[in-house]
């Protein structure tokens, strides 16, 4: 096998659904290689012999009773974080907001992270994965805006705000990459509830600037 060919690990416990995860992941990386596994301790095995590029995890999972429990996804999701900090995940699920049990983590997380709604279209499925491979963070606004500010947030507002800094500057100044810059300004964007306003970057950099001075985030 190539090594450049990604692999994609993917944790579901209804096979054809699994089956058509890997085609939907086929169409963003033809070249993939899918590895699936139906319980959270054998997608945990797996990860102790190597760390896919991407993780896809249904958050909920089948009981004895035949009814369907989020516990086994969320279990499997604080292993991840504590074990595996890097890994990129792809989260989907028709319940996202029991992920507030583990907001804190995701938003420390290292790797992308993205929640896709299995209501949602095919599409939503593919930006999910592109996002996650990217290493951004991307879950359903209602849970960002539930997210408190951390220190890197405040201190990518003041760099922003109060010295007008570009996100290369920003980047520059905190010895991250331009990516992590970029992904911390979204976040920001989505935090404060600043909507994208049709690609106009300087409308919404000062949009999250007077939403913050509102705030008292920042000095007037």
């Amino acid at each position: 096998m190539n090594e450049q060919t990604r692999r994609f690990l993917i944790i579901e416990d209804h096979p054809e659904v699994s089956q058509n995860n890997c085609e939907f992941l086929k169409m963003i990386e033809p070249q993939c290689h899918c590895i699936n596994v139906d319980t959270p301790e054998k997608g945990l095995e797996q990860l102790k012999l190597e760390q896919p590029d991407l993780v896809v995890v249904d958050l909920q999972f089948g009981t004895l009773t035949g009814e369907e429990s989020a516990k086994p996804g969320l279990a499997l999701l604080k292993q991840i974080f504590d074990q595996y900090p890097a890994v990129n995940v792809l989260v989907y699920t028709s319940e996202p907001s029991y992920l507030r049990q583990v907001l804190k983590q995701i938003f420390e997380h290292q790797g992308g992270f993205a929640v896709v709604n299995k209501m949602e279209r095919r599409n939503a499925f593919l930006e999910g994965g592109r996002s996650a491979l990217d290493g951004q963070c991307r879950i359903p606004r209602n849970l960002m805006n539930e997210m408190p500010l951390t220190d890197k947030d405040m201190t990518v507002l003041d760099l922003l705000c109060n010295h007008a800094l570009t996100d290369q500057a920003i980047a520059e100044h905190m010895h991250i990459s331009l990516k992590t810059a970029q992904n911390y300004v979204q976040s920001l964007k989505v935090k404060l509830n600043v909507d994208q306003l049709d690609g106009q970057e300087t409308n919404t950099r000062v949009a999250v600037c007077m939403v913050a001075m509102k705030r008292k985030l920042i000095g007037m």
